[in-house]
C-alpha cells in the first residue's frame, strides 16, 4: 500500500489531559483518516481526557472549521471527532474491518496498518472466548502473537477503553487493584467479531511467521 496523497488540511488539537493541563498537537497535510489515527494515539495516553478542541484548516480554500467537546469517554470523543471530520472535509470513512470481512482483503492486511489498540482487540476476540482474563493475560498473548512489547499498563488502559466503548462486549469484575474481564460470547454481535478477528489474525500471522 503506497503513501496517502498529500492534502491541504492542517489539524490542530487542543486538549486537556488533566485538570488545568492544556496541550496542543498539530499535524499537516494528512488525510482525515490519518488525523483521526493520530488523535486516537494522543487519547490513548490518558484514561480520562477532560475536553478537547479541534480546528481544521483548508489552506487552499482559506476555510477553517472548529469543534469543541467538554467531557466524555475516549470512544465518545473519537466518534464525535470522526463525524466532525466527515462534515467539515467531506471525507467518508470506511470501516476497514467490514471491508476485510466482506471482500478478499485478508491477504492484504498489514500489521503496520493497525494500531496497537486494534491489534489488542483482535487478540481479545480471537483468544479469550472462554472464561475471565486480565491485562497481563492480554499482554502476554499480544507479545507472543505480534512479537512486540505491550506494557501491562497500556493493556489495562486499552481494556478500560474497550469496556467503556458502549458496545457491551466486555464484562468487568474486581476493582482498581486488579480488574478481570469476560468476553460476552453469548451475544450475536460478539460472535460475529470473534469470527472476524480469527480470520484477520490468521491472515496476519501467516505473514508474520513467513
Amino acid at each position: 500500500m503506497g503513501e496517502e496523497a498529500r492534502t491541504n488540511y492542517v489539524y490542530e488539537f487542543t486538549y486537556s489531559s488533566a485538570p488545568g493541563l492544556r496541550e496542543i498537537f498539530q499535524c499537516k497535510y494528512v488525510s482525515p483518516s490519518e488525523a483521526l489515527k493520530r488523535f486516537e494515539k494522543i487519547l490513548a495516553l490518558t484514561e480520562s481526557p477532560f475536553d478537547f478542541k479541534i480546528v481544521v484548516s483548508d489552506e487552499t480554500m482559506a476555510q477553517e472549521s472548529s469543534f469543541q467537546v467538554k467531557g466524555g469517554s475516549v470512544e465518545e470523543m473519537l466518534a464525535k471527532f470522526r463525524v466532525f471530520l466527515e462534515t467539515s472535509t467531506g471525507y467518508v470513512f470506511c470501516d476497514e474491518t467490514e471491508e476485510i470481512v466482506d471482500g478478499t482483503r485478508y491477504d492484504q492486511v498489514k500489521v503496520e496498518s493497525l494500531s496497537n489498540y486494534d491489534k489488542m482487540r483482535l487478540i481479545i476476540y480471537a483468544s479469550f472466548k472462554h472464561g475471565k482474563f486480565s491485562s497481563l493475560d492480554v499482554a502476554e498473548i499480544y507479545e507472543d502473537t505480534f512479537m512486540e512489547d505491550l506494557p501491562k499498563s497500556t493493556a489495562s488502559t486499552y481494556l478500560a477503553r474497550m469496556w467503556n466503548s458502549g458496545k457491551g462486549h466486555l464484562e468487568r469484575y474486581g476493582n482498581r487493584s486488579g480488574y478481570t474481564y469476560r468476553l460476552k460470547t453469548e451475544a450475536s454481535d460478539v460472535q460475529r467479531e470473534v469470527r472476524r478477528a480469527e480470520e484477520v489474525l490468521a491472515a496476519i500471522q501467516m505473514r508474520i511467521h513467513d
